[in-house]
């Protein structure tokens, strides 16, 4: 069996080596044999380049460090997958979020089709209502989501065209990592939001510091009612660029005071009454987004 069909070790691709910086991973070649030890620095561009075109591969079982050999290792996520697009079920028409590097912007896109192990097409990212161009050979991270997990992939831009209408053609990837998003699971955030009291009145402000498809919790300058009484929470979130306002019916499941921020040192925990379908969608694919972006 090869080695890139081993359950064990995945094939590194561009994006998971930088010049300059300590390798979060020891790095092994074709045949398992250890290449370079976890901590190494890279020193050049052309050094990059033939490594990863001689084919490197990590561990998965081996622990990573992401900021150098002095720093605790952290275990990878035990509900992370390694698994294919096909299997990932990937539909056309789904949104796509693209990204260089770490710190470069996030594009929104849309797939048109895939032919496995052939390539990717998705439409053209935009920005400010024009086409943004895109470099042939960049590498990008792209993520989704797909019933109840986050998937991720590495893919190399090969072409950007406008005939015979406007696309993008990827490579196909090799693999797509996943992670399974639990019931309940939160996404922290920093959200402005406007409450009132369960009759409509008493209009007070507060930050909205993490989410869930079950709840929130909430900062306020001074408390917001008493655990078991109801307010309305309304708020505002982007999903793929388009932006909705929502407005939640909840009940204070707890109240308490934190110094972490002297602004707004009353946290509450509150969760949702039942909402309506479409605000009840809108926020669940926002959390998703969250998690795929992350």
């Amino acid at each position: 069996m090869a080695l890139e069909e081993q359950p064990t070790f995945l094939k590194v691709s561009g994006t998971d080596v930088e010049v300059g910086k300590p390798l979060p991973h020891n790095l092994y070649d074709g045949n398992r044999k250890l290449l370079l030890k976890r901590g190494y620095v890279i020193e050049s561009e052309k050094q990059c380049e033939i490594l990863i075109e001689r084919g490197l591969y990590r561990n998965l079982s081996e622990r990573t460090s992401v900021s150098g050999p002095n720093v605790q290792d952290e275990p990878l996520p035990s509900r992370e997958t390694v698994t294919t697009l096909d299997a990932a079920k990937l539909r056309i028409g789904d949104p796509l979020i693209l990204q260089a590097t770490g710190d470069a912007p996030r594009l929104a896109v849309r797939v048109i089709g895939y032919l496995k192990n052939k390539g990717l097409i998705t439409t053209v990212p935009e920005a400010n209502g024009e086409y943004v161009m895109l470099k042939d050979g960049l590498t990008f991270v792209a993520r989704f989501f797909s019933g109840k997990n986050a998937f991720a992939f590495t893919i190399v831009l090969n072409r950007q065209t406008s005939v015979p209408f406007p696309h993008v053609y990827f490579s196909y990837p090799r693999e797509v990592r996943g992670v399974e998003i639990r019931k309940g699971e939160r996404v922290d955030v920093e959200l402005i939001a406007a409450i009132t009291s369960a009759e409509g009145n008493g209009v007070a402000s507060g930050k909205i510091i993490n989410l869930s498809k079950g709840g929130l919790a909430l900062r306020a300058k001074a408390p917001l009612g008493q655990v078991g009484d109801v307010i309305h929470v309304k708020f505002k979130i982007t999903v793929n660029d388009i932006q909705s306002y929502v407005d939640f019916s909840c009940v204070i499941r707890a109240v308490s005071q934190d110094g972490a921020d002297p602004a707004m040192p009353s946290m509450h925990g509150l969760q949702f009454l039942e909402a309506d379908s479409a605000m009840q969608m809108t926020l669940l694919a926002f959390i998703y987004q969250k998690m795929a972006e992350n």
